[in-house]
Formats: structure tokens, C-alpha cells, sequence
């Protein structure tokens, strides 16, 4: 039931990809909702099944992506592997907790995209990270925190439990 679930949720997610996060832009800056999807999923399901979600995930996007195929796999393999082994045990359910960690991979997901894709160019490295990746990381951790939060309200249950 989980993996009904959790595809039905990736599903949902790339549909806004694709959709909605262009209409939502500001001042250029778009949400990146499956780099979210990869660090929940992460953080739910453990390192195992949060790396074959983020290989799954970055394929997928890297089919429908300019840049070399593997880049986004990379990437988000590495995030959900660091966010999971990270996140085993910490308070989940805290606010601060979950934008340190939302912030945090959003970042990392970008230093390692990035550095691959600016090829050795230190400057081009540097305006991508300080023009698009934080503020793209910021206003995507705000988004899902948003999120989180509504649902959450709405269904009475956190959707991030702490371990017992």
C-alpha cells in the first residue's frame, strides 16, 4: 500500500513539475518539487529505498532535461542517500529541523548539479549557485513546508514522524 502510495504521490509531483512550478516562478526563480519529493521520501522510507527513489526520479528527469543523462540521477541519488543516513534520527516533526534539512539538500542537490554542468568554470559556478540555487532552494523549502503544514492540518497526522 505504501508503494501504491508513494507512486501516486510522484506522479502527482511531476505533474506539477511540469505544470505548475513555471506558473508559480518569481522573478525567474522556480520551485523544484522532485528534488522535495526525493529528500521526503528519503527521510520516510531509509536509504535504500530513498536511493532507488532518487536514481528513479533523476532519470526520469534527466529524459526531459538539457545536460549530460545521469546528471540529475547523480545528484538526487547522492541527496537521498546523505538525507536519509542524516536524518535517521532527529526530531522530524520540528519546523526548524525540516527547513535545515529541506534547505540543506535543495543546496546540495545544486553544488553537485552544478559543478558537473558548469564543466570547470569556477564564475559561471559561482552566478548559478548565488542566482538560482538559493534562491530556488529557499523558495522550494518554503513551498513544502507550506505544504507540509496544510496537509497536516487537514489530516490530523504528522506527515514526518519522529521514530518511537
Amino acid at each position: 500500500m505504501k508503494g501504491f502510495r508513494d507512486a501516486l504521490v510522484l506522479l502527482v509531483v511531476l505533474i506539477l513539475q511540469a505544470t505548475v512550478a513555471n506558473r508559480i516562478a518569481i522573478a525567474g526563480v522556480h520551485p523544484d518539487l522532485l528534488v522535495a519529493f526525493v529528500v521526503y521520501f528519503s527521510w520516510m522510507r531509509g536509504p535504500i529505498s530513498g536511493v532507488v527513489g532518487g536514481f528513479t526520479v533523476g532519470l526520469l528527469q534527466d529524459l526531459d532535461a538539457p545536460g549530460p543523462l545521469g546528471l540529475n540521477a547523480l545528484a538526487k541519488t547522492v541527496v537521498a542517500f546523505v538525507v536519509a543516513k542524516a536524518g535517521f534520527r532527529v526530531h522530524r516533526s520540528n519546523i526548524g529541523v525540516r527547513f535545515f534539512f529541506f534547505l540543506s539538500a535543495m543546496l546540495v542537490h545544486d553544488v553537485i548539479y552544478f559543478a558537473v554542468y558548469s564543466a570547470g568554470a569556477f564564475g559561471a559556478f559561482v552566478r548559478q549557485f548565488f542566482f538560482v540555487a538559493v534562491p530556488s532552494a529557499l523558495y522550494t523549502t518554503l513551498i513544502v513546508l507550506l505544504l507540509l503544514s496544510t496537509v497536516e492540518h487537514f489530516s490530523r497526522s504528522l506527515l514526518l514522524t519522529d521514530e518511537v
